[in-house]
């Protein structure tokens, strides 16, 4: 399932803490409401912390799992547990925060006391076996590489699930007025509102086949984010550092090119990737070198491939890394 979590400052990966389980707000509620996707976003506060019954589509995409309605351009998110709900299990105060807003000064955020959600316990039936089978069917690149961004279904989902609702994607949290506060960050627009699902029973699900050939016939492109996640650990797994997450970053400066940063700072002193999305290649940003490995020329090999990117054009389309121009 999909795993997010960034700690500001230390900028970690979007994926980290979705093993964890519930949070703030408590209710008394016992009744399953039966609403849509679209009512939950447009009167978010009626449903925070509730247990309620949907249907609808279900998208299963690289680093993002969840809900869609596009009728009202609803997504949110959903798993097995809320990516905060390691949480619980503290005892202490929360405030809603922006990007912008200094943890220096606690004293100028709103702080609540922190209170335990109800208990989701996932049930994990023939419903739900037969849901991940679904949601995790994706096209295979004749490489052998597998396209998290593929599906190979359409899937309709009927599921039980409390709703967690927040006023923006930040928040501090501290144990007390006296203790340090820890500032946490999910989601590609931190200022904006988030909401998650946290399953507890699938009730019917469906689907419709996607033809593989949507992906094998595509026409030349970029390289794709999750491609470009691939190069990155594809070096560190031949140094060592596999294990260390990467978070998306972007410098308006150098469109074109996708940013990684490693979490925590690896021994190496390599911290941040440049991607070129053009042509695969991964910079060490620090030391302007263009990085190689053996995984990393095999994959890179893969993906070219992919794109249709000629060996030809490939020469033609070589530029500096970012920051490198000199």
């Amino acid at each position: 399932m999909l795993e997010v979590l960034s700690r500001i400052g230390v900028r970690t990966s979007v994926i980290a803490l979705l093993t964890l389980s519930p949070l703030f707000g408590q209710t008394s509620a016992n009744k399953v409401i039966k609403t849509t996707l679209c009512q939950l976003i447009s009167d978010p506060q009626q449903f925070n912390g509730k247990l309620v019954e949907i249907r609808s589509e279900f998208v299963s995409r690289f680093q993002w799992e969840g809900f869609v309605d596009e009728t009202c351009s609803a997504r949110i998110q959903a798993g097995a547990h809320y990516f905060l709900d390691h949480l619980m299990m503290q005892q202490g105060q929360y405030a809603f925060t922006t990007l912008d807003d200094d943890n220096t000064h606690p004293e100028r955020l709103e702080w609540k006391p922190i209170e335990p959600l109800r208990s989701v316990h996932l049930k994990i039936d023939g419903n739900y076996k037969k849901f991940r089978q679904y949601a995790d069917a994706k096209f295979k690149w004749p490489d052998g590489g597998v396209c998290q961004e593929c599906p190979l279904e359409r899937i309709f989902v009927t599921a039980d699930a409390r709703f967690d609702y927040f006023e923006t994607q930040t928040i501090s949290v501290r144990a007390n007025p006296q203790t340090k506060a820890l500032h946490y960050s999910a989601g590609d627009d931190p200022n904006a509102p988030l909401g998650w699902l946290v399953l507890q029973s699938v009730l019917d699900v469906s689907a419709r086949s996607v033809n593989p050939s949507v992906y094998s016939n595509q026409k030349p492109r970029n390289v794709s984010l999750e491609e470009a996640h691939e190069l990155v650990k594809a070096f560190q797994k031949d140094h060592g550092e596999g294990s260390y997450a990467l978070d998306k970053y972007e410098v308006k400066e150098y469109p074109g090119f996708e940013f990684f940063q490693a979490v925590p700072d690896p021994p190496s002193g390599r911290i941040h990737y440049p991607v070129d999305l053009r042509t695969g290649e991964v910079w060490d940003e620090g030391s302007c070198e263009k990085l190689a490995s053996p995984s990393l020329k095999k994959l890179q090999s893969a993906i070219r491939n992919r794109i249709g990117l000629t060996a030809d054009e490939y020469r033609t389309l070589g530029r500096p890394g970012p920051f490198c121009e000199q």
